[in-house]
């Protein structure tokens, strides 16, 4: 029996007993750990009759993973940069190559460095403009607290100087003996750029930014062209720009504009302007210019005005063209801007569902634009698309052995939901799936911080979907699918639109034949976990078994507590419970605080120990109190993985053990095994 300490919390004159409070006492109480320890075995236990099982799932799924294999080298000045993989390797090798022919240079070996390690994670990493260095950044526990260091790659050797408790953007600057790179203060919180010098002590390092609000994550980024290294202080709606010469890490930091509340705006540099996207008069983004040296807002001209049916996302310049990024009707599309006539192309795609984004696009005077694409029946590609004639080049498909598209449909619903809101949700099924409501649904969703989850292809769910599961993304208020309103619409005191998109949706497909209630499986992660708890108290019956990773499940405790990471920033996501409107409505919906004496579905929550976002006794009290108080005989499981954070396990064949173990899981629980 698992101990109960009843811990007072007192806000706004009101007490919450939390009786598993104690379970975030990992280094004082030995029960913590013990606890965590007696959970994985349980769960072992409750699987052990699906060994063999997990052991097909495993090499279904790694047999979807080309185990020799090379991204499309890129290139970036006389050199071609690419990542390979080796037979059994669990991380990338990083190369590159004297012009296309040339002899392969190994840069960094992901498995050499992992190596008597159970975790690893390379954050970021930047060759100098001289191509003589590369400065990288390591994390070993998955806390995401990295190092940086700094690599002769002629002599093949280290600096001496290791810069501890990074985080994980570097730029170099131009003269390749200083670079930039931000630095996590006590709570964790990316805070801060400064400047070193190769082979000085980083104690002696100059501070380049500070942000004192914990509202604020820093990092630094360096425009394509080179010209000028941004750093860029971002919280949920609002955002500041500064920057400095990248030829000049001594001259003076200058602002772009002030920040403001619900204020946002991204800066790229063309030719002696900046071009700005901006939320100040559209919230869908509008795009501006100015000069460099008058860029305040009297001197913004617009170039592309904002629109109710185009959400910008991205501009990015090169010397010829510019490349805005925009998502209409839900999907992601791209339009090429020629710098000399002022003509505008669509890169236009031609699936129901499909996701892209931009690829390794390294060189500034291209006339080639790189792009990922996928759909949901369509294994990943790296295209290409030329500016002058219009082509679109397919440089590399992913290979899936036995896979065929035409094997599956793919559909793009949109679902009228309780408020009549239309919310969009694709589909994929096998062909030949009859909707008569017998097959199971898996769905998935997200639905915060304006985050979209793409319909792209994911080789990995093809286990369940060829064991007869219909597979559903929905896209929920809370995301940006449908413009900026949309998230807006799933934040502060309209989050639970998020919860009754996902549940009604749900119904609805149901009602569709694509299941019926009682026979679907729900997955989510991180705030997608707290989208599983909500509609874990909302709808347990509509759901057989819920799978919340990461979950973000005890949310009044948590944004009450500034000790945490990140609650300051995520004011701005949920609001500050301690104003008495905010902390009410988040009690209202926050899955812990909600929890009753009801029959719950099947239940598995994973944690990671050293997971910084979301802490792993989240979970571990949730579980535990759904367990006190469910009526039923459902299975209700926790899993901690010992050795790693937010992100599980950090090699890409280990962390299909876990995704075989749950695909177990789900499987026991629907008796399909």
């Amino acid at each position: 029996m698992t101990k109960k300490i009843n811990h007072e919390l007192t806000s706004h004159g009101e007490t919450r007993v939390d009786e598993y409070y104690w379970m975030r006492n990992l280094e004082s109480d030995g029960d913590v750990r013990q606890f965590l320890n007696s959970n994985n075995d349980q769960l072992s236990t409750f699987l052990s009759d699906t060994s063999t099982l997990q052991e097909e799932l495993y090499k279904e799924m790694r047999g979807r993973k080309k185990e020799v294999d090379e991204t499309v080298p890129a290139k970036d000045g006389e050199y071609f940069y690419y990542n390979r993989y080796i037979a059994g390797g669990e991380y990338p090798i990083y190369c590159r190559k004297l012009g296309m022919n040339g002899k392969e240079e190994i840069l960094l070996d992901g498995n050499k460095l992992a190596e008597g390690k159970e975790y690893l994670d390379i954050g970021a990493y930047s060759i100098s403009p001289n191509n003589k260095l590369m400065a990288y950044t390591i994390d070993e526990e998955g806390d995401e607290v990295y190092k940086l260091y700094i690599k002769d790659l002629e002599k093949d050797s280290l600096y001496d100087e290791v810069i501890d408790n990074v985080y994980s953007s570097i730029c170099w600057f131009n003269d390749s003996e200083h670079l930039c790179y931000n630095v996590l203060n006590d709570k964790l919180r990316p805070y801060e750029v400064r400047l070193h010098k190769l082979t000085t002590t980083p104690s002696e390092d100059t501070i380049l930014y500070t942000e004192e609000s914990g509202e604020y994550f820093v990092h630094c980024s360096k425009s394509n062209d080179k010209e000028f290294i941004f750093f860029i202080s971002a919280g949920s709606i609002s955002s500041e720009y500064s920057y400095i010469s990248a030829y000049a890490p001594k001259a003076a930091v200058s602002l772009v504009s002030k920040r403001a509340e619900n204020y946002e705006y991204d800066v790229d540099h063309y030719n002696g302007e900046f071009f700005i996207l901006t939320n100040d008069e559209h919230q869908n983004f509008r795009l501006v210019k100015c000069p460099v040296e008058k860029c305040s807002k009297d001197n913004w001209e617009e170039v592309i005005a904002g629109s109710d049916e185009q959400y910008l996302l991205n501009y990015e310049s090169f010397k010829d063209f510019a490349v805005l990024t925009l998502r209409e009707n839900g999907l992601k599309k791209f339009q090429v801007i020629h710098h000399d006539s002022g003509k505008v192309d669509s890169i236009d795609f031609p699936q129901k569902a499909y996701s892209v984004s931009e690829d390794d696009n390294f060189e500034y005077d291209t006339s080639k634009f790189r792009m990922s694409y996928s759909a949901l029946n369509t294994p990943w590609s790296v295209i290409e698309y030329d500016i002058h004639t219009k082509n679109i080049e397919t440089l590399k498909v992913q290979e899936i052995p036995n896979f065929k598209s035409e094997d599956y449909i793919v559909e793009r619903l949109s679902i009228s939901v309780r408020d009549k809101s239309e919310v969009p949700v694709s589909v994929i099924r096998r062909k030949g799936v009859e909707l008569d409501g017998k097959s199971p649904l898996f769905v998935y969703g997200y639905g915060s911080y304006g985050y979209s989850i793409e319909p792209g292809f994911r080789d990995d769910y093809l286990s369940l979907i060829e064991r007869g599961f219909n597979f559903a993304i929905i896209h929920p208020r809370g995301s940006s699918t449908l413009g900026r309103s949309w998230y807006e619409d799933g934040k502060f005191l309209k989050k639970k639109n998020t919860f009754f998109d996902f549940v009604d949706c749900t119904e609805s497909l149901c009602q569709l034949g694509y299941s019926s209630r009682g026979n679907v499986f729900a997955m989510g992660g991180s705030a997608g976990g707290l989208l599983m708890g909500a509609i874990t108290n909302l709808a347990p019956d509509l759901y057989k078994t819920i799978v919340a990773q990461v979950p973000f499940v005890d949310v009044l405790t948590t944004m009450l507590d500034k000790d945490l990471p990140l609650t300051e920033l995520e004011y701005k996501e949920w609001g500050n419970p301690e104003d008495r409107e905010y902390y009410d409505y988040i009690k209202s919906y926050s899955p812990y605080d909600n929890l009753a004496e009801v029959h719950y579905p099947n239940i598995l929550a994973t944690a990671g120990l050293n997971d910084p976002r979301v802490t792993y006794w989240e979970p571990a009290k949730w579980v535990e109190r759904i367990r006190n108080r469910n009526t039923g005989n459902s299975q209700v499981h926790f899993y901690t993985n010992m050795d790693a954070g937010h992100g599980g396990a950090s090699g890409r064949f280990e962390y299909l053990k876990e995704e075989a173990m749950v695909f177990a899981f789900v499987l026991k629980t629907f008796n399909l095994v």
